[in-house]
């Protein structure tokens, strides 16, 4: 992180979008550019900052960026009108999901976990609606099975669905879709979506000890 950060900013807020150009160029350095909403010559990006509560207009714009630089870090905020957009949000693939409401103090170091480390950052505030559905299926407040916790410790160290069946005696396809509903619990994109994800909620570590002992 030695060279300076090219940081795109997006922001129906001209207000909003100079405090966050402020933060950034203050403690990280960075070399932050206003962009327009309907912004299509993208300049080359470290990372891409959105702040809108349009599911559409964030897809359109992420999209049209990662054309340019499949690699780019993105960051959305939201307003807590738009928490329901969250999951949505998520299976986008955006590094880092916040409150609009909450400032923007923490992007520096958010930035620097994000860029020296595969990982998602998420508001707390977001988890509720995110698991909504859930909460009330298990005994876990994350709304994950006992199984599914087993499974994604193994999926954390890589395994494979045959391999994982192997561990806990169960066939493949049961496997198959426990890490379905993993997935979609979680609202990942993938296995590996699945594990930053759950990495980043802290619950892991929990799944360690409910292996079974072969």
């Amino acid at each position: 992180m030695d060279d300076p950060l090219d940081v795109g900013i997006i922001s129906h807020s001209p207000i909003f979008a100079a405090g966050i150009r402020s933060v950034l160029e203050r403690d990280l350095g960075t070399h932050a550019i206003v962009l327009p909403s309907s912004q299509h010559d993208w300049p080359p990006l470290t990372a891409l900052i959105i702040e809108s509560d349009n599911l559409n207009h964030i897809e359109s714009i992420l999209m049209l960026c990662r054309l340019s630089n499949y690699r780019v870090k993105t960051a959305v905020f939201l307003s807590p009108l738009a928490f329901h957009l969250a999951p949505a949000i998520m299976k986008m693939g955006v590094d880092i999901l916040l409150d609009s409401t909450q400032g923007c103090e923490q992007l520096p170091h958010l930035f620097r976990s994000i860029l020296d480390s595969p990982c998602v950052m998420v508001s707390q505030s977001f988890w509720k609606t995110v698991f909504h559905e859930n909460s009330s299926s298990s005994d876990y407040s994350s709304g994950l099975t006992e199984r599914e916790y087993q499974i994604l410790s193994l999926l954390d160290q890589n395994l494979s669905n045959v391999e994982i069946a192997d561990i806990l005696l169960i066939s493949i396809h049961t496997v198959k879709r426990h890490v379905e509903h993993l997935l979609r619990k979680l609202n990942a994109t993938d296995r590996h979506h699945c594990v930053q994800i759950a990495h980043q909620m802290g619950i892991l570590h929990k799944t360690r000890a409910a292996l079974p002992t072969l």
